[in-house]
């Protein structure tokens, strides 16, 4: 059994990618142009998948260079738009998990650092809007944050008015572990983003709290049947 105790749960937010959906194609084929844009040779997707978590601004620092990093952001933030619905798809079970926490009369919401204008487009596209009570993003005016920051979190639970100990963070990085660690939520990942199940239990500091795929959380966690 986990670490905490489930049946305190009213609210559980979730990582967007790489948690609910996979936006990584989309996301290569953006930087990779950008990359070009700046006379530089795109790296392999593999190596895009391993670097992304944290922020674009982040990502980018690692594959481009800080000295391009602010060139290269403004120029992934303009051509996102054009291409962030390439090959976007809902991952296994993210339907289904939040129809049955919301049967069990549990709210759901994204927690996310993806830009919040993005992250609404992605999720009215695969038609997931209507199974969450509330969307989080970065880069907006009122929200200047990122997951792990202290405040990010903090502004996410007093916007939807849950405690942190009836919170639940479920995400695919060591940087939704730590989102939840500071503000004293629970939390649990599942193995489907950029990380390895190896990597998240060293996170969590709980093999039990780390599951394969959405579905196997839903099962063993909350004991939905499938």
């Amino acid at each position: 059994m986990s670490s905490f105790d489930v049946s305190a749960i009213s609210t559980v937010f979730f990582d967007l990618d790489g948690t609910l959906i996979d936006n990584f194609s989309a996301i290569y084929r953006c930087y990779a142009d950008v990359a070009r844009r700046l006379g530089l040779e795109p790296k392999s997707y593999e190596t895009l998948r391993a670097t992304v978590g944290g922020s674009i601004t982040l990502t980018l620092s690692r594959l481009i260079g800080e000295e391009l990093a602010a060139e290269g952001v403004k120029l992934f933030r303009e051509h996102f738009p054009d291409v962030m619905l390439d090959d976007v798809y809902a991952l296994d079970g993210a339907e289904w998990i939040l129809k049955k926490l919301r049967e069990r009369g549990l709210k759901t919401a994204v927690f996310t650092n993806k830009d919040f204008s993005a992250t609404t487009r992605i999720l009215d596209f695969l038609e997931l809007t209507p199974l969450l009570d509330a969307v989080f993003g970065t880069n907006l005016p009122d929200m200047p944050w990122r997951k792990p920051d202290r405040e990010y979190s903090e502004y996410v639970l007093a916007k939807t008015g849950v405690a942190p100990k009836n919170a639940l963070l479920v995400g695919d990085s060591p940087f939704d572990v730590g989102a939840a660690r500071v503000a004293g939520m629970p939390v649990a990942c599942v193995a489907t983003g950029t990380h390895m199940p190896e990597a998240l239990i060293e996170a969590v500091g709980d093999q039990e709290a780390v599951f394969p795929n959405l579905y196997a959380l839903g099962r063993d966690l909350f004991g939905f049947t499938l």
